[in-house]
């Protein structure tokens, strides 16, 4: 072997390590503070900063910091993390947050919803998607006939398929009654599940499926808007689907 074979050995044997120690850094886990940095630093992008007039970058993910970790539990899982983060970027890159980007950055909504790992295993009795294991895909799925659910990773089920097996959901506008998929019921039905309903509709407190709020309505709850969120400005709650960040809009509280 020569000199030139030699050192193209040992070129290659380098670039694989560093490929290597890359990958580990990528596939290592981060700590709640080290996921709640990089959080902050998608959320402060120029335009953000810009429309909040926050004093600079460094003071906005100093803030930012901190409402991350009110936000995302101690016992978060960052499997699914970076998913969370890119989204929260594009949410912010434009500094117009609009319909799920809301409830990206303000709920945990998908796909920031996979951060939390409930202490439930496959199978065991759940009442929210907070209980089971998001990273790995289990959500609480739960039929018209049970007073709970349970953990299951979903399959999707057509419409007057049979849905009685525990993982079973049905496509949009129809519901599982504990034996097949059945169209969504009309406003003013009694319901117990929110899929009873479809998606114009809700459950309400009363146990009847109500019309969904338009923007601008009154409510107390996101299930109930059509759109966005039930966003609280000046003690009141409403439905909203946009939020343009500026100097006196309170998402900007956060980014100053």
């Amino acid at each position: 072997m020569n000199f030139r074979q030699i050192g193209m050995g040992l070129l290659l044997v380098l670039a694989c390590s560093c490929l290597l120690d890359k990958k580990d850094k990528e596939s290592s886990n981060r700590t709640r503070e080290e996921f709640c940095s990089d959080w902050a630093e998608a959320v402060c992008s120029k335009e953000a900063v810009s429309a909040c007039q926050a004093a600079s970058a460094e003071d906005c993910r100093l803030t930012q910091e901190g409402a991350c970790r009110k936000l995302v539990p101690d016992d978060f899982s960052d499997e699914k993390g970076q998913d969370c983060i890119d989204a929260v970027k594009r949410a912010y890159a434009d500094a117009d947050l609009e319909g799920d980007e809301l409830s990206t950055v303000l709920r945990l909504g998908g796909p920031c919803d996979r951060l939390i790992a409930g202490d439930k295993e496959s199978g065991d009795e759940c009442n929210e998607n907070h209980d089971c294991d998001g990273p790995s895909g289990y959500v609480c799925v739960r039929h018209s006939d049970d007073a709970k659910g349970t953990c299951q990773v979903p399959q999707v089920t057509e419409a007057g398929k049979d849905c009685s097996a525990a993982q079973r959901t049905c496509e949009k506008g129809f519901y599982c009654n504990g034996d097949n998929c059945i169209e969504a019921k009309d406003t003013g039905d009694e319901c117990t599940i929110q899929e009873e309903c479809g998606e114009g509709a809700f459950c309400s407190g009363s146990g009847k499926c109500e019309s969904k709020h338009d923007v601008g309505a009154d409510c107390t709850d996101d299930i109930e808007c059509d759109d966005g969120i039930c966003y609280e400005f000046e003690g009141a709650k409403t439905c909203t689907d946009r939020i343009r960040l500026g100097r006196s809009e309170p998402l900007c509280e956060a980014l100053k």
